[in-house]
This record gives C-alpha cells, sequence and structure tokens, in this order.
C-alpha cells in the first residue's frame, strides 16, 4: 500500500501559542481560553501532534474562541518530519540520498506506523474526550481530524457534538458512516486518492438517506490531499483553499458548540 499524498506538503513556519500538558493522562498541546466551553480535539496527520503545521493551524482555531486540544494520539510514535516529500512523486528532481535511501526507508516506516496506530486511537479519543467531559458544567466537544486524524472524524462522529473530516485516509467506505450520528462536515479535494469528489457525494447521498440532514460537504479544487495542514502558502490557489477550509471549521464548530 502507498501513502505518497500523507507525506508531501509544505512545512509552515511560526511560533507555536500553546502549551503543553496532559488531558486524560495523554500529552496534549494545549490553546485557547482555559475556561471556554466550547472545546475542539484535534486529530492530527500521520505527523504528530509535535509538528509546527498542526500547532499552529490549532492557533488559528483557538483565536476563534475555541479551545483547542492537540492529543498525541499516536504515543510519541508519529511520521518523523524528514519523510515529509519524500516520497513525493511529483518531485522530478530528488538527488541520489533522497532516491536511495530516503524514500525506501519512508516506506519502511509508513507501513508499521498504520499498523501500530489504527488499533490505539479509537480508545485514546474516547479517553480524552472522557476528560475532557469531566468538569461540571460539560463543555462542547467537536473533533477535527486530518488525513489519518480524518477517518477518526467519522467513525467516531457519534463521541462528539459535530466533526469536521479533512480529507481523510484508509476510511472503510461505507462501512464505516455507520459512526455518524452526529453534525458532520467534510472537505476533499476534487481529486482526491483517497477520497475524491465522487465519494464525498456518495457520503452525502448515504447519510441524508439515513436521514441526517446537519451534514455539510465541501469540494475543493486545484489542491491534493494534505491541503488544509501542508499547504504551499504562497501559492495563491493552494493558500486559498487552506483558509476557506480555517473558515468552514471555525464556522461548523461556531454553529454546533454554541
Amino acid at each position: 500500500m502507498s501513502f505518497p499524498g500523507c507525506v508531501t506538503g509544505s512545512l509552515h513556519v511560526g511560533t507555536p501559542q500553546g502549551t503543553e500538558t496532559k488531558v486524560g493522562g495523554i500529552n496534549a498541546y494545549v490553546v485557547g481560553d482555559a475556561d471556554s466551553q466550547r472545546v475542539i480535539v484535534f486529530g492530527c496527520d500521520i505527523f504528530g501532534w509535535r509538528f509546527v503545521n498542526n500547532r499552529l493551524l490549532a492557533d488559528e482555531y483557538a483565536s476563534h474562541g475555541f479551545r483547542v486540544v492537540v492529543p498525541d494520539f499516536f504515543n510519541g510514535w508519529e511520521l518523523p518530519r524528514w519523510t515529509l516529500n519524500a516520497n513525493d512523486p511529483v518531485r522530478e528532481r530528488k538527488s541520489l540520498f533522497t532516491r536511495f535511501v530516503l524514500v525506501p526507508l519512508s516506506l519502511f516506516v509508513i507501513a508499521p506506523w498504520v499498523l501500530r496506530n489504527l488499533p490505539r486511537q479509537v480508545s485514546a479519543i474516547s479517553t480524552v474526550t472522557a476528560a475532557l467531559r469531566a468538569p461540571t458544567p460539560s463543555p462542547k466537544v467537536g473533533y477535527v481530524g486530518f488525513c489519518w486524524g480524518g477517518r477518526f472524524a467519522i467513525s467516531q462522529n457519534h463521541l462528539f457534538d459535530a466533526t469536521v473530516s479533512a480529507h481523510p485516509g484508509l476510511v472503510k467506505f461505507p462501512n464505516e458512516l455507520d459512526g455518524i450520528k452526529k453534525p458532520f462536515s467534510l472537505a476533499v479535494a476534487a481529486d482526491d486518492p483517497y477520497f475524491d469528489r465522487m465519494r464525498a457525494q456518495e457520503t452525502e447521498r448515504i447519510l441524508k438517506e439515513r436521514g441526517l440532514t446537519d451534514v455539510q460537504v465541501v469540494v475543493y479544487e486545484g489542491v491534493q490531499h494534505g491541503w488544509t495542514a501542508r499547504a504551499n502558502l504562497a501559492h495563491p490557489v493552494q493558500k486559498k483553499a487552506r483558509d476557506d477550509a480555517v473558515k468552514q471549521v471555525v464556522n461548523w464548530f461556531g454553529r454546533h458548540l454554541s
């Protein structure tokens, strides 16, 4: 199995504004008003909770009045940053070191990563969610997931007040749609090899036939898998799509976590 789209994109520059703590015994990056009754759990792509892009994006959501929690759902086993773009088929010119060392090594790393993290993610999500809901009064809790994390915005939707799935990967379609019971928003690239326009439209049709009316599907043109977290911000089309996806998430949770 190949995952080139999961490890391509741009590294962003900035200084994260949050702090590291534990939530339900799990390491987490937390940013935003500690007293906010609107909490977003951030399900990372395979680069994990330490990846600067993910933290900067969490900061941006928090600036709209949310408390954002980015748990280490991978228990320290996120994909190393050097794999970013190592297996990018679009890049024509690569050094011999990249072609013959980094590319094979990145594929060697990704396969066991998937096998290790899939079983524990669901239980970790439940643990974090229970810890966040423990205080009285209990806050509204939403979940936004990207790539790998986007899958759980689908299968674990029922645990939250609302979820957003951005370019989900490895979704067992259509079986995992059974997990959707609450308001659900989906953001996909039109030609995403893992979840494209046609699958997004089919998702919307299936959910609405089941009587789920609070469903939103947005298809973005001119971008590839992973753009919400790893867009090239110097590229006008990618930046606009990335900014529009931020608005999609903020507006969705602004509506459903209030």
